[in-house]
């Protein structure tokens, strides 16, 4: 009552300018002797999320003034739990930073591993969307639904692409304790079908605990002209121009933990960054790439070397560890020609260069965190690669890393007389699988080789502040992926839950490393089994078990067929540390046991059926090309869906006719664009002149491109383009008509191509991304409408 006394004594002496003022606090004063703002109680159990409301304590009444609020308890961490930062780099070996023994310099890696713990036997799983998965989740790949890339799905519990939800993430987990969560980057967790403004969300970050997401969900994008997303709506392109993704992603990352802390200062936060920088394509601003010039010069047999004798001398690798010979399908350094080897140094150069700048744009958040007093607070786990450096460009290397992929060779004259043009917007390259074997030093093969070193082994940094007992120390504990997350659980005082969401959960099949700051437990006992593709390997208590079914990762099949005869290799690793020793013929039992175990961990973790095809054969092997259906409608011109989902407008004969109502006639603009110059076509106006460009590539010589004489009318019309071809792979005729008369006509050699990259889209009245071709309007904008496009397959 005298509470009320007060306000309305305030409220009587004021005069009319005070009077907001002093409603204001009348409201606040109220409010708290109301209780709605008492300081939160904490949680009793954590094993339930989300956490149930507490009872009510309170009393109701029929007037708030005679009621009494109960104490507000917001879901909070527990107390002293740091802020987490996570880095996944991606496609870095082993032997490429210099925190591990690598030739490329990176002071930012460096300086978090002389305050923090590097860790030499820590594992991937060997390829991008498995080990993005296991790192989120803390459980195997396949026990969490995604035993293959997320781009191609099936109907196998194993190979799903998708997150299930039995599985939480560590960042449901947090969320759900009271962090605030986001994430920045790649994100190669989402399958094609789900990429579209159709959704479904829930394999999009927002839909797997992280409450903000700036990136991309797919496996690589353009560095200078990236098709990004916020939440899970497209960033306008005229966004962030003139500045590479790396850049963007790190001045978001800054930008939300300035808003995040002014908003909750004492909320911690768990932000996850990850690049999509040294995954292919390698470019870079050429700034950094003249940084590096004539350091690789001497190739990939001396640089593996250096590496190898770097890492020996800084006690990365133990004494005595033999450095593994080069594979035969892999070329000598020395018997390529002045100019091959002047080509491949500056590939290498590149992605030394784009790896650099990434270190560089840790480097900013890590000084942002410690001006603003944060790092000290904040564990920090950087994963040096989501698998070992990237061989699918082959011996050649290349200037389009997915036209590599589809095992269609480029020109050599062509790639070769491009050397001026690496890192820059007009490639999409990647390196040799020389350079990636050389990245990988001291071990065997490079990515996609889950059981060899050199694809499944990478270099990570723990890092807490006041927690390393032996700051600068290399710990040789046998680590996973799997175990960050219950690392991250156990330095927040948090259980692993039993129930997330109303879906019980799995058991986390990681451990912490946590303790391993105290004290680095080397010879814990352990399994853990690893397949990709068909590739297997068994680690188990020092030993290690490989199977290989031939399959080089620039190949599409092995060379055998799909039930190929698996070579079996054993290794004891306890003494062998770069897996250089056959063991197999002397260990015959043990062999057996190990080929026994890993059976019984496959079936264990839904590792079953095996399926040794990669990339397209992969994709057309699980979906029938284009799924069937024969018609499709779009509605509107400003349309954009995955460029790899239904209808797959290449390789089989269609009709395609559009509705146009053009502001002049001499209008321009993209009709339908699919992919980009790196692998696309698209149907335009060029000063209303019916127009249709094919690109398998930027190379002139598999450029089509027709221009009609004649222009369509202002106005209302209707464009037609047949596609008329006979069999996938084969050649093609595209005819342009309107009104009953033709207006173009153009052949194409082959009908197929990957649309690259991997997030260019179909678009309807303009052409995101990096475009097909050049236009005469910003994005390829249509200068009027395309009201309606539909689309009949034979």
């Amino acid at each position: 009552m005298a509470f009320r006394k007060i306000g309305r004594a305030q409220h009587a002496s004021s005069d009319r300018r005070t009077a907001p003022a002093c409603k204001r606090l009348q409201f606040a004063l109220a409010a708290l002797a109301l209780g709605t703002c008492a300081p939160a109680m904490a949680q009793a159990d954590r094993t339930v999320l989300p956490i149930p409301p507490a009872p009510f304590t309170g009393t109701i009444a029929d007037n708030v003034l005679d009621a009494v609020a109960a104490q507000h308890m917001p879901v909070r961490a527990p107390q002293g739990a740091p802020n987490v930062l996570l880095f996944m780099s991606d496609d870095v070996g082993f032997a490429m930073s210099s925190a591990f023994g690598g030739p490329v310099l990176t002071p930012n890696f460096e300086r978090l591993a002389r305050t923090g713990e590097r860790f030499n036997r820590f594992h991937t799983t060997g390829i991008c969307s498995p080990s993005r998965a296991a790192l989120l989740t803390g459980r195997n790949h396949h026990n969490a639904g995604v035993g293959w890339l997320s781009d191609v799905t099936s109907g196998f519990p194993g190979y799903t692409g998708r997150i299930q939800r039995d599985t939480a993430t560590v960042a449901q987990i947090l969320q759900l304790n009271g962090y605030s969560t986001a994430m920045f980057g790649k994100h190669h967790n989402v399958p094609a079908e789900d990429r579209s403004e159709a959704g479904p969300f829930h394999a999009w970050p927002t839909g797997l605990g992280f409450e903000y997401f700036f990136g991309f969900p797919y496996g690589d994008t353009d560095q200078y002209s990236p098709n990004l997303y916020r939440g899970v709506t497209r960033v306008d392109p005229d966004e962030g121009q003139g500045k590479m993704l790396d850049e963007r992603l790190t001045d978001d990352l800054i930008r939300w933990v300035h808003n995040q802390k002014a908003g909750a200062p004492d909320k911690p936060f768990l932000a996850y960054l990850a690049p999509g920088s040294t995954h292919a394509p390698h470019q870079v601003p050429p700034e950094w790439i003249d940084r590096f010039k004539g350091r690789f010069d001497e190739g990939w047999d001396k640089m593996r070397v250096e590496s190898w004798r770097r890492q020996l001398a800084m006690g990365m690798i133990p004494k005595g560890t033999r450095l593994t010979p080069r594979p035969s399908e892999i070329p000598a350094w020395d018997s390529l020609t002045p100019r091959e080897r002047a080509f491949h140094a500056r590939t290498m150069e590149v992605a030394a260069a784009q790896l650099a700048f990434q270190d560089a744009q840790l480097g900013r958040v890590l000084d942002e965190l410690q001006r603003m007093g944060e790092l000290d607070k904040t564990l920090v786990a950087v994963v040096l690669g989501d698998n070992g450096a990237s061989g699918e460009a082959g011996p050649p290397g290349a200037k389009n890393e997915l036209r590599a992929m589809d095992r269609i060779p480029e020109r050599k004259e062509w790639i070769l007389s491009n050397m001026d043009k690496l890192g820059g917007p007009e490639t999409y390259e990647n390196y040799s699988v020389g350079w990636a074997w050389a990245m990988n030093a001291p071990f065997r093969w490079v990515k996609q080789y889950a059981d060899m070193l050199g694809g499944i082994r990478n270099g990570m940094i723990l890092n807490w502040p006041g927690h390393v007992e032996h700051p600068g120390s290399i710990c040789g504990r046998f680590a996973h992926l799997i175990d960050i997350a219950p690392t991250v659980l156990d330095a927040a005082g948090l259980p692993v839950p039993r129930e997330v969401l109303g879906t019980m959960q799995k058991p986390m099949n990681g451990q912490s490393l946590l303790s391993d700051l105290q004290s680095c437990n080397a010879d814990a006992q352990r399994t853990q089994y690893f397949e990709i593709g068909g590739k297997i390997g068994l680690y188990h208590d020092g030993w290690f078990l490989s199977g290989e079914d031939g399959r080089t990762s620039w190949e599409t099949l092995p060379p055998t067929g799909l039930r190929p005869q698996m070579i079996w290799t054993l290794y004891d690793l306890s003494r062998d540390f770069s897996q250089s020793t056959d063991l197999s013929a002397k260990y015959p039992e043990k062999l057996e046991e190990m080929k026994a175990l890993f059976r019984a961990e496959a079936e264990k973790n839904n590792v079953y059926p095996l399926d040794y095809r990669f990339g397209m054969a992969r994709a057309i092997g699980t979906r029938s090309l284009g799924g069937g259906r024969k018609h499709f409608d779009f509605w509107g011109k400003d349309v954009s869906i995955p460029a790899t989902s239904d209808p797959i407008l290449m390789a089989r004969p269609f009709t395609l006719s559009a509705a146009l109502q053009l502001n002049s006639a001499q209008a321009s603009g993209a009709i339908v664009a699919l992919g980009s110059w790196f692998g696309g076509w698209s149907l335009y106006l060029d000063e209303g002149r019916p127009a249709f460009v094919w690109a398998r590539s930027t190379d002139p010589q598999e450029t089509y491109k027709v221009v009609s004489d004649k222009t369509l009318p202002r106005g209302a019309s209707t464009l037609t383009m047949q596609f008329q071809t006979k069999m996938p792979g084969g050649p093609a005729q595209i005819v342009l008509s309107a009104g009953g008369q033709e207006y173009a006509r153009l052949e194409v050699a082959v009908n197929y191509f990957h649309p690259a990259g991997n997030g260019e889209t179909l678009d309807i009245g303009h052409d995101l991304g990096v475009p097909v071709t050049h236009y005469r309007t910003a994005y390829g904008a249509i200068e009027g409408d395309v009201s309606h496009v539909s689309v009949d397959f034979q």
